[in-house]
């Protein structure tokens, strides 16, 4: 019985923030505005973390393949290190 309570109240409230949003203008830009930084930081916070599944998985891969690989492997990884130094 208090789950329902509970849906009801999360409908009624989001019924109040929707007809707010209609009725003032400053509203509905700052409901536009959450929704699209949102999109804008999903989308980034997805990117980053495909590259980083490309980057892990590359090195998974170079470490199972041929020892040609993980000389490439150290190599880049000393390229890196020495382009990080200032």
């Amino acid at each position: 019985m208090r789950k329902l309570k509970a849906i009801d109240f999360t409908c009624g409230l989001s019924v109040v923030i929707v007809g707010l949003g209609l009725y003032s203008y400053y509203v509905r830009e700052l409901l536009v505005s959450l929704l699209l930084f949102g999109a804008a930081f999903f989308v980034l916070s997805m990117a980053v973390l495909g590259a980083l599944l490309i980057w892990c998985g590359g090195e998974y891969v170079a470490i199972w393949s041929r020892p040609a690989s993980r000389n490439v492997l150290a190599l880049s990884r000393r390229l890196m290190t020495a382009y990080a130094r200032p």
